[in-house]
């Protein structure tokens, strides 16, 4: 057989019944030698195509590489290898509902861990949310006295041309828009690490926006609570940090932070995993970041097909 050819067929196709009918799933990379004790799961998107990739966090090697992210599509592969399956202990994961259910469905004997900086990341989204809500609500304030003014105009009561917007200015000089765009990078930073003008910007819209200074400390709390250095910590202190912060959220009733508490909560089991075991999906997030390095120098993924080929022998 040609080179050619061989590295067109060395991948696998599965069938699965769905809604549209039967569909063909490509499995560029399905590898039981590498299935460990220790796994982590994540989505990559190549091209157009979402991924689901399953790797081994003690050697780095990928056992599993699916061009889908259909639970179903993902659970038959997985049981072309289940046998390997009940040696998996530990499994990192984001917390995405298909995620739970196919680890709870195929790693049966596995303790499953949310992962801390997807945690994390969407703690800081909440406080975004925030932001870009009072963004919206000023944005909004602004066109329908913009749309008020060209009324007048036309009625002879003003002249549009000589009419000055005249908008809110902070403290710092900022006006309000202006404030609330730029402070997107501060609320990513504890206080400590902000600079002289972050300190300024955060002070004066913190005063004109104490619902944004409220989630912004509250997200700080929580990100104090799940550093590593919490890890192996006393699990009843744990939870009681945590049952307390999940108060201090309720009493502040903020829609956006109400909804991370929510999904914490859905989670819980998994989030607790983290001090248990100290295991992130970093291992994960770093063959994701290769991979893109690796479209980067090929220029794009045109032949889809050699691309697997040599993802695979790069990486498993």
């Amino acid at each position: 057989m040609e080179k050619e050819e061989q590295e067109r067929m060395h991948a696998n196709d599965i069938e699965i019944v769905t809604e549209k009918g039967i569909e063909t799933v490509r499995v560029p990379i399905l590898k039981q030698e590498n299935i460990g004790t220790s796994m982590a799961i994540d989505e990559k998107q190549i091209g157009e195509d979402m991924h689901t990739i399953i790797s081994n966090r003690e050697t780095g090697k990928i056992a599993v590489l699916v061009r889908s992210v259909n639970g179903t599509a993902i659970g038959k592969v997985l049981d072309k290898v289940k046998d390997k399956l009940d040696k998996i202990e530990t499994v990192t994961r984001d917390m995405s509902a298909t995620f739970k259910k196919l680890c709870n469905d195929k790693f049966f004997n596995a303790s499953q861990i949310s992962d801390k900086y997807h945690i994390v990341s969407s703690a800081i989204e909440s406080n975004q949310d925030v932001r870009v809500r009072y963004r919206q609500e000023a944005l909004r304030e602004k066109r329908i006295r913009q749309q008020e003014k060209k009324k007048q105009n036309k009625a002879g009561k003003v002249d549009i041309d000589d009419e000055i917007e005249k908008e809110e200015v902070l403290s710092n000089g900022e006006t309000t828009l202006e404030a609330l765009a730029r402070s997107r990078y501060l609320l990513f930073k504890y206080k400590s690490d902000w600079t002289v003008k972050q300190t300024e910007r955060a002070m004066a819209l913190f005063k004109k926006y104490p619902e944004i200074e409220k989630v912004y400390h509250l997200v700080c709390e929580f990100r104090d609570w799940i550093k590593k250095e919490n890890v192996n910590t006393n699990m009843f202190s744990i939870k009681k940090k945590l049952n307390n912060w999940f108060k201090e959220v309720e009493i502040a009733g903020i829609e956006e932070l109400l909804n991370f508490k929510a999904m914490i909560e859905r989670d819980l089991l998994a989030v607790l995993n983290y001090f248990r075991y100290g295991a992130t999906n970093a291992i994960a997030e770093n063959i994701n970041s290769k991979i893109q390095r690796f479209v980067m120098i090929n220029q794009g993924t045109r032949d889809r097909e050699f691309f697997y080929f040599r993802v695979d022998k790069y990486f498993s």
